[in-house]
């Protein structure tokens, strides 16, 4: 199982100027909230990071590749099942909020501080995010109670003949 850790705090600009990599498989019980969104905290979690400048612009970013499986419950059927996940991620360090509005579209803006950017909460941010919604595995997944659609309308007399409280508003105090 591994066991390694991030450092605490990067430099995202430096590290992307001299093409930095950071790449190594961590035990999912490192990432907190994570496991807060998860059955238990059994898995392995491979991450790699590349620091990117962009020769014609001279922007800077963070290229994350993360991978492994996790163990979420099934909201059909409520058992534990193993999940893959697999997330690509650019992302583009910036000082202010002003910055963040001025980043490209393919990618997620990062708020650092002059500390440097906390790595391991970016990575864990981009980890939760790729875990689904609504986790289903196998037979649950083909349940046409789980189909995403339209909801029907209703007519306003069907909603006061369909409210267990209609009758209420004709009581007086």
């Amino acid at each position: 199982m591994a066991t390694r850790s991030f450092p605490e705090r990067i430099d995202p600009f430096k590290f992307a100027e001299t093409g930095k990599i950071i790449d190594g498989k961590f035990a999912t019980a490192y990432f907190d909230r994570l496991c807060q969104e998860l059955h238990s905290d059994k898995g392995e979690i491979a991450c790699k990071i590349n620091g990117i400048k962009e020769h014609n612009t001279g922007l800077k970013m963070l290229q994350l590749e993360i991978s492994g499986e996790v163990e979420l419950i099934c909201q059909g059927c409520t058992e534990p099942f193993m999940y893959q996940l697999d997330r690509t991620a650019i992302l583009y360090p910036c000082y202010s909020e002003e910055q963040m509005k001025q980043m490209p579209e393919d990618g997620e803006p990062v708020l650092a501080d002059e500390d440097g950017l906390d790595i391991k909460s970016a990575v864990e941010d981009e980890l939760i995010l790729s875990l689904p919604l609504i986790p289903l595995y196998g037979e649950c997944e083909e349940l046409a109670a789980y189909q995403v659609g339209e909801l029907p309308e209703l007519t306003n007399e069907e909603v006061e003949k369909e409210n267990p409280f209609a009758a209420l508003k004709d009581l007086k105090i």
